[in-house]
């Protein structure tokens, strides 16, 4: 077994401990999730996954595969328990990343897919960034954290370095980061 094939383990390990965590935040009714950001963000996964797949990502792109099954779950428990906003940015997202895999269809070049839910990606996790403002302790700041540490994991498991391979888990590493900021400096805030 490669270094690659452990690391892309390792990561896919910490990624279901953090998704354990924010399911069990779910559970008992700390966080709740925006269902339809979190619908946009398992439709990005599978054509992020998609790209970084055909693109020879190897055990590097195992995470997102991974991911599609939880934003979708995470949507799925949202819907059920009525956490269902459609919200302007969302729609931007989603449109983005369909652009995207229009645009990777007709020109047979993953990495337009990859820059375009790259950036759907920042668009979409705005109305969380604008809950986590007003209600900090309804997110999972430690959850969200550990994404810091399983997608550089999964990058360093890519087994081809390339634009289109890490530009998408890089992304997400710099959206999730100014999410866990965001939630602490407020939940800072409000208790002082």
């Amino acid at each position: 077994m490669d270094y690659k094939t452990i690391l892309g383990g390792i990561s896919i390990a910490i990624q279901l401990f953090a998704y354990f965590i924010y399911f069990k935040g779910i559970y008992n009714g700390k966080t709740k999730p925006h269902a339809f950001t979190w619908f946009v963000w398992g439709v990005l996964s599978i054509i992020g996954f998609s790209a970084i797949y055909t693109s020879n990502g190897g055990a590097g792109s195992w995470l997102t595969f991974v991911n599609i099954i939880a934003c979708f779950a995470v949507a799925t428990i949202g819907i059920v328990q009525k956490h269902v906003k459609y919200d302007k940015y969302d729609w931007l997202a989603l449109f983005g990343a369909l652009l995207g895999a229009g645009l990777w269809w007709i020109t047979k070049n993953p990495l337009y897919a990859v820059i375009l839910i790259s950036i759907s990606d920042f668009i979409c996790v705005i109305p969380t960034l604008r809950k986590a403002y007003r209600f900090p302790f309804e997110e999972n700041a430690l959850s969200f954290s550990m994404a810091l540490m399983y997608y550089p994991l999964s990058i360093l498991a890519l087994e081809s370095l390339t634009v289109t391979t890490w530009l998408y888990p890089a992304s997400i590493v710099f959206t999730d980061m100014f999410l866990v900021c965001m939630i602490l400096w407020r939940r800072k805030t409000l208790t002082k």
